[in-house]
């Protein structure tokens, strides 16, 4: 019961930031997002998947995976919409 909260908790997470992305890539306006604040979500976002991995924790890992590639996602729209 505990993982299948932990899972929903993460689905629930990347689902919220998905909305941005989309625009993101859609509008094609990436002015105000920060390139250094993406990439301190991305290695954050890593370290929490090595973190979830070694204590053997999926729902960690499930939805740092989902983040990190959002979030390099919006990076790559930030890089070439810029």
């Amino acid at each position: 019961m505990i993982e299948t909260l932990g899972y929903l908790a993460g689905v629930i997470t990347v689902v919220a930031f998905l909305p941005q992305v989309m625009r993101a890539w859609r509008t094609r306006q990436t002015r105000d997002l920060s390139l250094t604040g993406i990439a301190l979500l991305v290695g954050a976002g890593s370290l929490w998947i090595l973190y979830g991995a070694m204590i053997g924790d999926w729902p960690i890992v499930a939805t740092n995976c989902g983040m990190v590639a959002l979030n390099v996602a919006l990076a790559v729209a930030k890089v070439r919409y810029a």
